[in-house]
C-alpha cells in the first residue's frame, strides 16, 4: 500500500522552477532517500509534503487522500530538523511528550508514551536531562522519539546526521535505519550525502534542478546510472569519451579521445552509435594483475605512472597517470602489502563488464 504519493508536483517561486513535474510513491515501512546537491530541490520536495509549502500544479496524497489546503498540523508527520529543534528549557522527557499533548493524545497514557519512546532510542535514565545536557548523538535520539511518538503516516528527516561528527554520523546512520525499521516507519530521508542515502535508502531518488534523474535500489543506481550526472553524484569514477566504433557479441569498441583504445559492454545494441561518456569505477580497476582474456571478454590493458599513493585505513588511493597525461583513481584493498611508489611504472586492467556507458554530456 502507498502511504504517500506525489503527482507531477511542481513548486515555483516567481520564474524560479524549484521543484518540476515529481512523481513518486513510498509504500508503508519504506525508507526513501532525495539525494542530491545543494539547490536540487530536495529539501522543497520535503516541505511540500509537509505542508510548509504548497505546490502550484500537481497532488501530495496521503494513503489515497489529497493534501492539498491541509496545513502542517493538519497532516499526520513526524518531522527531524538537521538542528534538531529542541526546546532548550525543556526536559527530554517533555520534549518527546510535546507533540503528545498538541495532538491531544490520552493524558494519562503520555508517561507511558514518552518512556516507550526513550526505551526505543536508549534513552531511559535521561528524562530530566535538559538538551544543553547531552552529546550530539543523544539530542539527535530525542529529536527522532518525539518524531516518533505521535505514530505519524509518514517521518521525515532533514539532513538528520550533518550536525555531527564522521565518527558519529557513521555510527547512528545504522542505529538509525534500525530503529525506523523496528517501527516499521514510512520515511522520507533528504541528504547530499551519498553514503548516508545509500546506506539508509530502501529507495534512492537522485534529483538536480528540481527533477528526478534517477530513481531505484542504491546498488541499482550505483551499478547502472542512466546518467554522467548520476553517476558522479554516486560514487567516484574515471571517465572516457569516444566514438563507438563497432560492436560484436554485445562487446563495443570506443576509440576515446586521446587515442585511447578500448571495449565495453553495450546491453543496448541500439546505442552503438554516437559519441559516449565511460565510467570505470575506481575499485573495478587493477594495478598489475593478470586478468585471463577471451574473444567473449577482452581485457582492457593500459601502461601508466603513479602519481600518488594515499594510504586511507583499509584502503589504498592511487592515481594513476595513462597516455594523453590522463590522471585515472584506483581503490585497491590493503592487506599488509608492499605499497606501490609514486613514479613506478604499472599495467592497469580492467573488463568490458567494469565500464558503465552513458550518452555523452548526460
Amino acid at each position: 500500500m502507498n502511504v504517500l504519493e506525489l503527482s507531477h508536483v511542481t513548486k515555483r517561486y516567481g520564474a524560479f522552477v524549484a521543484v518540476e513535474n515529481v512523481s513518486f510513491t513510498v509504500e508503508k515501512g519504506q525508507i526513501l532517500s532525495l539525494l542530491g546537491p545543494s539547490g536540487c530541490g530536495k529539501t522543497t520536495t520535503l516541505r511540500l509534503i509537509a505542508g510548509f509549502e504548497n505546490a502550484n500544479e500537481g497532488a501530495v496524497m496521503f494513503s489515497g487522500v489529497d493534501m492539498k489546503g491541509r496545513r502542517p498540523y493538519e497532516r499526520n508527520v513526524g518531522l527531524l530538523f538537521q538542528d534538531y529543534a529542541l526546546f532548550p528549557h525543556m526536559t527530554v522527557a517533555e520534549n518527546v511528550a510535546y507533540g503528545l499533548k498538541h495532538r491531544n493524545f490520552e493524558k494519562a497514557k503520555i508517561p507511558d508514551r514518552v518512556a516507550e519512546m526513550l526505551s526505543l532510542v536508549r534513552l531511559m535514565g535521561f528524562e530530566d536531562r535538559r538538551p544543553g545536557q547531552l552529546s550530539g548523538g543523544q539530542q539527535q535520539r530525542v529529536a527522532l522519539a518525539r518524531a516518533l511518538a505521535t505514530n505519524p503516516e509518514v517521518v521525515l528527516l532533514d539532513e538528520p546526521l550533518s550536525a555531527l561528527d564522521a565518527k558519529l554520523r557513521q555510527e547512528l546512520r545504522f542505529e538509525l535505519k534500525a530503529i525506523l525499521s523496528a517501527v516499521n516507519a514510512t520515511t522520507i530521508v533528504v541528504t547530499h550525502d551519498q553514503e548516508e542515502a545509500m546506506s539508509l535508502g530502501d529507495s534512492v531518488i537522485v534529483m538536480s534542478a528540481g527533477k528526478i534523474m534517477q530513481q531505484g535500489p542504491p546498488t541499482d543506481i550505483y551499478a547502472n546510472p542512466k546518467t554522467r550526472f548520476v553517476a558522479e553524484f554516486i560514487g567516484r569514477s574515471n571517465w572516457f569519451t569516444g566514438q563507438l566504433t563497432r560492436s560484436v557479441k554485445g562487446i563495443a569498441e570506443l576509440k576515446a579521445n586521446g587515442g585511447t583504445r578500448m571495449f565495453v559492454h553495450m546491453l543496448d545494441s541500439s546505442r552503438n552509435d554516437g559519441v559516449f561518456d565511460v565510467c570505470v569505477r575506481p575499485e573495478r580497476i587493477r594495478i598489475g594483475a593478470a586478468i585471463e582474456s577471451s574473444e567473449d571478454s577482452p581485457v582492457n590493458e593500459m601502461r601508466g605512472t603513479i602519481r600518488d599513493v594515499a594510504h586511507l585505513g583499509a584502503d589504498l588511493h592511487l592515481v594513476v597517470e595513462i597516455a594523453g597525461g590522463q590522471l585515472l583513481t584506483v581503490t585497491e584493498k590493503y592487506y599488509g602489502q608492499a605499497l606501490e611508489q609514486s613514479g613506478q611504472e604499472v599495467a592497469i586492467t580492467f573488463l568490458p563488464q567494469d565500464c558503465i556507458v552513458v550518452p555523452s554530456g548526460s
